[in-house]
């Protein structure tokens, strides 16, 4: 997994916790704990994956609710241009939870730390996430798609908070720490 998404991850590979967030609140959990902006980038997510062909006019009504009139329907297309490059070049099946479902999952947590580091315009870091979930070749189609509509979320006043791990000592030693040698069991 990318170091740029082990913030989201607890020490023991569980679910987010155990990062700070930029403002200091922990990562979330929980839908509850989301913005605004964040529950639509997840609703819609779950939206999607649970059958674009039927989903989208549900998504074109929301987002024609939730974007400035100009921008819904290209943020439509560009959401949509985004999860199908994720699910053409997927490194694994990507994990997510029903639409009406409180929990969040690390697949989803990870689309939402890629669509703020989107707004915050730390490109590498959104990278390494995304190659987290999705293979080299199709890494660029995913980021370009996702990065118009994270500007057109901009645009709306649909900010996402850019969370990120705070370094302590003791993580730093952890990282640097050596590691034991592989073994054979059988």
């Amino acid at each position: 997994m990318s170091e740029a998404f082990d913030a989201g991850l607890r020490d023991d590979g569980q679910d987010a916790g155990a990062g700070e967030a930029a403002a200091g609140g922990a990562w979330p959990t929980s839908v509850q704990e989301l913005t605004d902006g964040e529950r639509l980038v997840v609703w819609a997510f779950r939206r999607w994956v649970s059958g674009p062909d039927q989903q989208l006019p549900l998504l074109a009504r929301e987002f024609d609710r939730q974007f400035r009139r100009p921008d819904a329907r290209p943020a439509l297309a560009e959401f949509d241009g985004a999860l199908t490059a994720l699910s053409r070049h997927a490194r694994r099946t990507i994990v997510h939870h029903q639409p009406c479902c409180a929990c969040l999952g690390a697949d989803e947590v990870c689309i939402l730390s890629i669509v703020a580091a989107l707004q915050a315009h730390v490109p590498a870091a959104a990278r390494a996430m995304a190659l987290w979930l999705i293979r080299q070749g199709g890494a660029d189609a995913f980021l370009t798609q996702l990065d118009g509509f994270a500007m057109r979320l901009t645009a709306s006043g649909l900010d996402l908070p850019y969370r990120v791990r705070r370094r302590t000592p003791a993580a730093a030693a952890a990282r640097t720490a050596a590691r034991p040698a592989l073994a054979l069991l059988h």
